[in-house]
């Protein structure tokens, strides 16, 4: 605790800019996701740009990203200069026209809109939320002064071979050993004996962001995957007994 800075992705993406230059940047997570459009800071008590702009990033990743990420890693190991990846679905892109995207488009009100009229930010809102749909969902085009974020359709959700393979991947499970010294992560013990058996929620609630991160599609994982990843957990030195 402290030692994060408020609004991480930014303060991150800028800084990797400053030290590198002109080098691909995309940004994605959580609290990229959350942050695509012009959004509300409660910390600041006011509508912000979206995140893309302030991070000086070159493409932004929505959602949980494995299509995205690895489309995009493979353009540009191709050598595809990375303001020419303007096709991947789950991600948004800075240009100075909304007509540079390949689907259909619709475009909600501006940031500057927005920032200044609550009823305009509602109806974007919930436009935002409507598409976001990997079947019939449309490209968004929001105007920032005198650029447009340009938001394609998320991508399809993984089926549940796909997330069988996620789930195998030879994770740690444990926190990075650099914060061992500061005595661990206290919040890794709640979920440490957990399953993630599922993505997608298909309510939508006011109080929850998970739909307009994860979708409201709900894919799990096999039988056979929970219960492997059970037994590895079982197996755990530090294991209580229950997951």
């Amino acid at each position: 605790a402290g030692y994060r800075p408020d609004r991480a992705t930014i303060v991150y993406a800028n800084k990797i800019r400053e030290v590198y230059g002109d080098i691909p940047v995309v940004i994605g997570g959580l609290e990229a996701s959350l942050r695509r459009f012009a959004h509300y800071d409660y910390w600041e008590d006011k509508v912000r740009r979206s995140i893309l702009f302030d991070a000086q990033a070159d493409i932004l990743v929505y959602g949980m990203g494995e299509r995205a990420i690895t489309e995009i890693a493979a353009l540009l190991a191709k050598g595809t200069p990375v303001r020419e990846i303007t096709q991947v679905k789950g991600t948004g892109y800075a240009s100075h026209t909304p007509d540079t995207c390949g689907y259909p488009a619709i475009r909600v009100a501006s940031y500057e809109e927005v920032a200044r009229d609550k009823k305009a930010y509602a109806a974007a809102n919930l436009v935002e939320y409507d598409e976001h749909d990997p079947v019939r969902g449309r490209t968004l085009a929001q105007r920032h002064g005198s650029e447009w974020l340009v938001c394609y359709p998320p991508a399809m959700p993984l089926n549940t071979k796909e997330l069988d393979a996620v789930a195998a991947l030879p994770y740690t499970r444990e926190v990075h050993p650099m914060y061992d010294a500061l005595g661990g992560v206290a919040a890794i013990e709640e979920v440490r004996f957990s399953v993630a058996h599922n993505r997608g929620c298909f309510g939508g609630c006011n109080f929850c962001a998970l739909a307009f991160h994860q979708g409201r599609m709900v894919t799990s994982r096999s039988i056979e995957s929970v219960v492997a990843e059970a037994e590895i957990l079982a197996a755990d030195p530090q294991f209580k007994g229950y997951i």
